[in-house]
């Protein structure tokens, strides 16, 4: 390094390459290490920067954070340190593209690909969880994935020792509010379980390409984040499977007790999901089709960054320069000052109870307010709205002085009563007295262990509470589930009823010239038909042949004969007796009262 200092050459082994990107705290290189011969990515905290001692701690600590953790999905740091003023961090030089990168490109990712990264962005989390760190920016700038499909998480840099994050204090809120947890907007502290909260809106936008939560203002994102639940990715995109549902709902709890206890117990379940999901490209072809290209320069290097030296002309020179700045900041000041603090710049607070936390704050802004969301309360208002200011509404109030909001939560929660085996009518009865009301949207399922008619289940657990006077649905039995109607024709009596014991047997008889006596005939309803355990079956059994006395038509006339004979089912056959002038039935075979059967013939003799 000479006079004019210039970041081609660090701390006498890294050689700048080109300049890879630009944060809030500095600036990010990539370099050749001239003593392990390899590729490395340098931080390099601003020259603007390097002078506060508050931006040097945060450097030293995402450094010393980042350098105990060692883990295949997160970006390792190799070195950090000082030299001549400059504050440097050494790390892996990851070859990919970031999750924004590829949502830029794709849009969305499929099931599948979303559940490869959220699985090793978990095992990451977990490999730091355990060491006593939270991440608490989690997004997708600061995961990376490489053409081979692997994730790694970067930036541990808002990352502290999980005791030391204890000590947050109230108030000051460091992060991306897009993916902040409700503890960490309220100025908790912030512990693994906020990791997990960040992730699911991670995965909420990996799988729906954008986040659930949006807004004008951060402030009313936050408070979207504190009061509203994230809808269902499938909501947004149909094809979110609802196991992936449930497992983004529950990483986005808004109570952390309620989340997964670990970054483990969250991949675990995620892997469960995972198996059911439909095949997809590996995630690293994403990567290698959004590559970017190198800049447009030289191959040999970049252009490099210069910090200005110790030339004794220059020196001079800027002396002279500076000595005119601070004359115009000198005057600029002054008038600024006389404008602010001589000239009364006061605003008086405009009304805004009723309205919503989000028209609140806007009619506030307005009027040069600065606006802080205070503690919700339960109220009769709708849950969002403005029950209340501090101060007052008309007060008079210098301009850019902070008016606090407090929102209502919504009517007291009252506990839900037990509504289980109970009908309809005593359901509504019992939530009337409990000041709530029963949904007429009634959902209605086979059971084969709640009788017909009474309550299977309530949207609201039993003895949970619900806001005062909302709707609990329900869902009631319709019975046992149908099964299908064994086929009993052909059987006899004893095995039909053998077979047919889930049902209620109704038993009817016929004659049969054709079936055997106690054999079944016919049956209602018929065989495989869907019928519920309980309902009626019909069988009917065949009681034989009909047997009778055979009645005496001699002296009939043969017409009269015949007629009366075929109306009992007989068959009748007529012959003339030797001689025969006329149609009088003279003899019968067989005789009069003989036992006969339907369908059996009889042979008529006439003269």
């Amino acid at each position: 390094m000479g006079s004019a200092l210039t970041l081609t050459t660090l701390d006498g082994r890294y050689h700048v390459v080109d300049r890879i990107a630009a944060g809030g705290m500095g600036e990010v290189f990539r370099a050749h290490d001239a003593v392990l011969a390899r590729e490395v990515a340098i931080k390099v905290l601003h020259p603007t920067l390097a002078s506060d001692p508050g931006f040097i701690d945060r450097f030293r600590r995402e450094a010393r954070a980042a350098a105990s953790l060692n883990h295949p999905n997160i970006v390792a740091v190799h070195d950090w340190g000082a030299v001549d003023g400059i504050y440097f961090m050494v790390m892996e030089y990851v070859r990919g593209e970031s999750l924004r990168d590829i949502l830029n490109v794709h849009g969305v990712l499929a099931p599948a690909q979303a559940a490869d990264v959220l699985m090793q962005v978990l095992a990451a989390l977990d490999h730091a969880h355990r060491q006593g760190i939270v991440h608490r920016d989690v997004k997708p700038e600061n995961v990376m994935v490489t053409p081979d499909g692997i994730a790694k998480v970067a930036d541990f840099g808002l990352a502290r020792a999980y005791a030391d994050s204890r000590a947050t204090q109230a108030g000051r809120v460091t992060g991306t509010v897009q993916y902040l947890a409700p503890e960490q907007l309220q100025g908790e502290p912030a512990d693994p379980r906020t990791d997990l909260y960040s992730l699911g809106i991670v995965a909420f936008e990996l799988l729906t390409g954008r986040v659930p939560f949006t807004a004008e203002t951060s402030m009313a994102i936050a408070y979207k984040h504190i009061r509203e639940r994230v809808p269902r990715p499938s909501s947004r995109n149909p094809a979110i499977p609802g196991g992936l549902d449930g497992w983004v709902a529950s990483m986005t709890e808004k109570e952390r007790e309620l989340r997964p206890e670990s970054a483990a117990e969250a991949r675990r379940d995620l892997q469960v999901e995972a198996r059911d999901l439909p095949p997809a490209t590996p995630i690293g072809a994403l990567v290698a089709e959004t590559l970017v290209a190198a800049p447009d320069v030289g191959p040999d290097r970049a252009p490099t960054v210069t910090i200005p030296g110790t030339d004794r002309k220059r020196r001079k020179r800027g002396r002279r320069i500076l000595g005119a700045l601070f004359v115009l900041l000198a005057i600029a000041a002054a008038a600024w000052g006389a404008w602010t603090y001589l000239i009364p710049h006061n605003v008086d607070v405009p009304q805004v109870i009723g309205l919503t936390t989000a028209e609140a704050q806007a009619k506030l802004e307005g009027a040069d307010l600065v606006v802080k969301l205070g503690q919700g309360r339960y109220s009769k208002s709708d849950a969002g709205t403005v029950i209340q200011t501090q101060p007052d509404a008309g007060t008079s109030l210098r301009k850019g002085s902070t008016v606090t909001l407090y929102p209502s939560l919504g009517p007291p929660p009252v506990p839900v009563p037990d509504l289980t085996e109970m009908t309809i009518a005593a359901a509504k009865a019992a939530l009337a007295k409990a000041h709530l009301s029963l949904d007429p949207e009634i959902t209605r399922e086979y059971s084969d262990s709640v009788a017909t008619g009474r309550v299977m289940s309530q949207s609201v657990a039993a003895l949970a509470e619900a806001p005062r006077g909302s709707a609990i649905a329900i869902t009631v039995s319709k019975g046992p589930t149908p099964v299908p109607v064994p086929n009993v024709v052909g059987k006899t009596e004893v095995q039909a009823k053998d077979l047919l014991q889930a049902w209620v047997v109704k038993l009817d008889t016929r004659y049969s010239g054709t079936v055997p006596r106690g054999t079944v005939i016919d049956q209602k309803p018929p065989a495989k038909s869907e019928l519920q355990p309980g309902s009626t079956v019909t069988i009917v059994v065949s009681l034989g042949p009909k047997t009778f006395p055979l009645p005496n038509v001699v002296g009939l006339t043969t017409e009269a004969a015949r007629a009366k004979l075929e109306t009992l089912g007989l068959t009748v056959q007529l012959l003339p007796v030797p001689g025969a002038t006329g149609h009088t039935v003279v003899s019968m075979l067989p005789a009069a009262n003989s036992t006969v059967h339907v369908g059996d013939r009889i042979t008529l003799y006439y003269a």
